[in-house]
């Protein structure tokens, strides 16, 4: 009844209900972006448009398909925080307002996840995408951190209990962009920060979900220098 990442590996499950499942397929004809669980659920099912998303799947990446396809609000947030981050972005100026301009059409009061037209969204991309979108001038309220929240704790997608290190990363980040009475961010900021620090002191600044070169490196200035006290070419020099 209710979509959960669950919806990303239906292969590996079984006694399922199709007739409910089908009703929380995506609107490219996926199950949650995912092309073997798609795949799957054709094979029971016979769906024409799981069988449209593959082909277009298949014939995006000739022959072959990635495990998640697609990906474009992750790429269109990232490669801006990557640009801004490597001191270069006064030279994409024209490219960063067509990327954040593609994120602010999909952008939800639930938030954001990977890909456009999701029914699950996730604290990462969101984090990501509010800040970027907040520091551009763009109208995004931070009552969407509201539905990462439960009893004081924000975890990493709505209605579950799982916390990352990137994700709380970029809540904190997300965070320190808050205007007065935005109590939802201070209470982020608060409970990642804590969170990130408690990482830290048991060296487990690791996450599965992201390749960097020192990730423990790169939230330990963060967590030293606020993101008001930073000088940005000092930290472009530290990011490279």
């Amino acid at each position: 009844k209710i979509p959960t990442t669950l919806l990303h590996s239906l292969e590996g499950m079984s006694d399922l209900d199709w007739e409910k499942l089908l009703k929380l397929q995506c609107q490219d004809g996926s199950f949650l972006f995912s092309p073997s669980s798609t795949a799957f659920a054709f094979m029971q099912t016979r769906d024409n448009n799981c069988l449209e998303y593959l082909r277009n799947a298949v014939k995006s990446f000739n022959g072959g398909v990635p495990n998640v396809f697609p990906v474009d609000l992750f790429e269109h947030i990232w490669i801006v925080d990557r640009l801004q981050r490597l001191g270069i972005s006064r030279y994409f100026e024209e490219e960063i307002k067509e990327c954040l301009d593609y994120v602010h059409r999909y952008w939800t009061d639930k938030g954001i996840c990977w890909a456009r037209c999701s029914h699950v969204q996730d604290i990462d991309d969101t984090a990501m995408a509010f800040r970027l979108l907040r520091l551009h001038g763009y109208q995004v309220s931070a009552d969407v951190f509201k539905n990462f929240e439960k009893e004081g704790e924000f975890f990493c997608f709505a209605g579950q209990s799982n916390q990352a290190v990137t994700g709380m990363f970029n809540l904190y980040r997300a965070s320190q962009l808050a205007f007065s009475r935005e109590e939802i961010l201070k209470n982020a900021k608060e409970f990642s920060f804590n969170y990130l620090q408690s990482k830290q002191e048991r060296d487990e600044l690791i996450d599965k979900w992201i390749i960097m070169k020192d990730l423990p490196g790169e939230i330990g200035f963060a967590l030293e220098i606020p993101w008001y006290a930073s000088l940005p070419r000092v930290e472009t020099r530290f990011y490279i």
